[in-house]
């Protein structure tokens, strides 16, 4: 399932070759010229490309609004009205096909940002298909991929079915079907193709370049998880109890990533997750349409950790039966009279 050849080396460029196992998050330190300033050069170049990417987008809605008379502009007001209007459309709203396209696609866009910032940072390989972010064989691994979306999908609807089981048991009562079949069904479609994009490209800036470039300074697995976490959760807009609930998400697919050697796992979650919470509510039987910052609980968040419990032991277990890479085998060039390999 995996190419773990070493690369060939001439007699000209070293007089041997030793091989090392890495782990996913260690990568950078084997990449060619690496020095300890690249990873924080890729990470601050992929936040100023994000950045800008962002500003392009909320310039076009702003324009758009402006130039179709949605906003007038003519006073304070009106520019405070604009900017509410503005900032409403990058909070999905099922109901809204309109606000998913940008809100979804405002993310999925960072996905091709990732290579170019690791490129212009001089870490190597990068490209859409050969990513050191990808997994340890540096590819994305298709068929594991495949395979974790198959526990990610039965996991994860039976931990949505537990939620509405208990919540009708503490008394809550289900909704009517708010919103417009045909907007739905146009949402739907949306959820479907950009989900997958705007998951996939989460999942490279914070469980890829993020924890890598972390853990190219420190071998220690919790210190990268803790960081990643608390900036994965930091970036989202609910409560207390939500937030909690984002970081429980957030652990989970930061120890995959590592104990598979690879994203494939956390982007099957991710995907799947994502999908079924705006399918969900977006029919409005459960609440509000759109991402509101309110709506965790304690409960919650009690189910949300024994789902990332499970899915996390289902998916560990299948990646020791099926031997899937777990380290990157690497032969690094040595040069007479220089000591060996990059620290593991």
């Amino acid at each position: 399932m995996t190419d773990t050849t070493p690369p060939t080396v001439s007699a000209a460029e070293a007089s041997d070759i030793r091989i090392v196992e890495l782990p996913y998050h260690r990568l950078y330190r084997v990449q060619p010229g690496y020095v300890w300033w690249r990873p924080l050069l890729a990470v601050l170049l992929l936040v100023v490309f994000i950045v800008a990417a962002q500003l392009i987008i909320v310039v076009v809605v702003m324009v758009t609004l402006f130039a179709t008379g949605a906003v007038a502009l003519s006073g304070p007001a009106d520019a405070a009205a604009l900017e509410t209007a503005v900032l409403s459309y990058f909070v999905p709203d099922v109901a809204n096909p309109i606000s998913l396209l940008i809100g979804l696609g405002s993310i999925a866009v960072w996905l091709p940002l990732v290579p170019l910032a690791l490129r212009c940072a001089g870490i190597r390989p990068a490209g859409f298909r050969v990513n050191v972010a990808n997994s340890v064989t540096f590819r994305l691994r298709w068929r594991w991929l495949a395979w974790c979306v198959l526990p990610a999908v039965i996991v994860l609807l039976l931990s949505f079915a537990v939620s509405v089981l208990v919540g009708l048991g503490s008394g809550e009562r289900l909704g009517e079907f708010t919103t417009d079949p045909s907007t739905y069904a146009l949402s739907v479609l949306l959820i479907l193709l950009l989900v997958p994009l705007q998951s996939t490209a989460e999942e490279f800036v914070f469980r890829g370049v993020l924890f890598q470039a972390i853990g190219s300074w420190l071998r220690w697995v919790p210190v990268a998880l803790i960081v990643t976490t608390v900036v994965f959760a930091s970036l989202h807009i609910y409560d207390i109890w939500g937030l909690l609930d984002v970081a429980s998400f957030a652990v989970a697919a930061i120890l995959i990533t590592w104990r598979t050697g690879g994203l494939e796992s956390a982007i099957a979650l991710h995907v799947v997750n994502n999908i079924i919470g705006l399918v969900t509510m977006g029919t409005g039987i459960f609440g509000p349409t759109g991402i509101t910052a309110e709506g965790g609980s304690p409960t919650g968040l009690a189910i949300t950790v024994v789902t990332m419990a499970v899915y996390v032991a289902i998916v560990l277990w299948f990646a020791k039966r099926a031997g899937i890479e777990r380290t990157s085998r690497i032969g690094i060039p040595v040069a007479p009279g220089i000591p060996g390999a990059p620290a593991s």
